[in-house]
């Protein structure tokens, strides 16, 4: 595969989540909105603790693995919400989902950061905030036109699974395509 970019993320549980990818793509299937946006591939919804480069060696790639065996990612992961990322500044949005969890995901994001350094990946450099990334807003004025009914979506299947622990209590080095709509990401 041709990488445009690798991460670090902790895997959830994608079946307790696909109704929500399901409904919102319905609706936007229905309303012929689907160029507005741009969704995170239901198969592998996650967490991402670290960007990395394109390009790393095989030797890197072997010690980042064993690097992140370290990390226990053993408590629950549960939905809380829903949020926007850019919302108003930028006329473009990501929609995602707030979580909650006792695993320290901010602390194994700085241990990254300090081992890996790589500042210049501009994802880096936002304030790391655990999220679950549902999908890309690329028409803020189509999608606004819709985003009540989306948001209603939203509300009514997190209320449904917000119990539910979607942790997989895995973290792994995915390989990732992001120039295919929807993104391939595979675990490596």
């Amino acid at each position: 595969m041709k990488t445009t970019s690798h991460f670090i993320w902790v895997e959830l549980n994608s079946y307790i989540l696909s109704n929500i990818f399901i409904k919102i793509y319905q609706y936007i299937k229905d309303n012929c909105i689907e160029s507005c946006v741009s969704f995170q591939n239901p198969l592998s919804p996650h967490i991402t603790l670290y960007y990395l480069d394109k390009d790393i060696h095989l030797d890197i790639k072997n010690q980042i693995k064993d690097f992140i065996l370290s990390f226990a990612i053993s408590n629950e992961i549960k939905l809380i919400w829903f949020d926007y990322f850019y919302k108003w500044e930028w006329k473009r949005y990501i929609l995602y989902l707030n979580i909650y969890s006792k695993n320290p995901f901010k602390d194994y994001r700085n241990i990254l950061h300090d081992k890996f350094k790589m500042d210049y990946v501009i994802d880096n450099s936002y304030d790391f905030s655990p999220h679950i990334t549902i999908l890309k807003i690329n028409n803020p004025d189509i999608f606004e036109n819709h985003r009540l009914n989306i948001e209603s979506i939203l509300k009514e299947e997190i209320n449904k699974i917000k119990e539910f622990d979607v942790n997989l209590w895995k973290i792994s080095l995915y390989a990732v395509n992001s120039k295919f709509k929807e993104e391939i990401q595979i675990r490596i």
